[in-house]
């Protein structure tokens, strides 16, 4: 069951509005693929579209909620031939700040039917998004060669360049093993 409601973010005055389902904070969620994810690293940072629509809380939101105090992340993703929904669960959640980290990723404690596309190490560590900078692009902050923002349609934690992307376009809209048509992330503190 979704619910709107608002969150408080630490340093900020106004209260956020969100979904919520089950108590967990939705901070992402990609519904088909008519919205365009190619977006700047501005627009990431502060966050864009509607909370019952396609939809991204915002990096420096997502820091300053994770670094107040631990959170749980949820990743639930439809798998698009089979329209079948897949979770991944982490029991630890964290994104960095700007200024240092470029919001990296911090994630441990995978459980789920989904894979664990983000601590994925095969490949010799390629596509592991664990520990992995944020880009956009017009801000390559990725393992490769090039960015890969350009080529995948939207702003994600690339290595070189992904294992999961749930801001990619359609061609590389996936989650480990799996072609999505839909996803959300969501937070929960621990």
């Amino acid at each position: 069951m979704n619910l709107t409601t608002d969150i408080t973010i630490p340093t900020q005055s106004d209260p956020v509005p969100v979904m919520s389902a089950f108590g967990w904070i939705i901070i992402h969620q990609h519904l088909g693929y008519t919205f365009d994810w190619q977006l700047s690293w501005a627009a990431y940072k502060a966050g864009f579209g509607s909370i019952d629509a396609d939809f991204w809380l915002g990096l420096e939101k997502m820091h300053l909620l994770t670094s107040s105090r631990p959170y749980r992340l949820r990743v639930e993703v439809q798998h698009r031939s089979t329209n079948l929904w897949y979770s991944a669960e982490y029991w630890s959640f964290k994104i960095g700040d700007e200024l240092n980290d470029k919001y990296r990723l911090e994630v441990s404690g995978y459980s789920g039917d989904a894979g664990d596309s983000l601590q994925y190490e095969g490949n010799w560590g390629i596509w592991y998004h664990n520990w992995i900078k944020f880009t956009t692009f017009d801000q390559d902050n990725d393992e490769s060669p090039g960015n890969c923002a350009p080529n995948r349609g939207g702003g994600w934690w690339y290595n070189q360049c992904y294992y999961g992307c749930l801001t990619c376009n359609s061609e590389h809209s996936r989650w480990y093993n799996i072609d999505i048509i839909n996803s959300r992330m969501m937070v929960k503190p621990q």
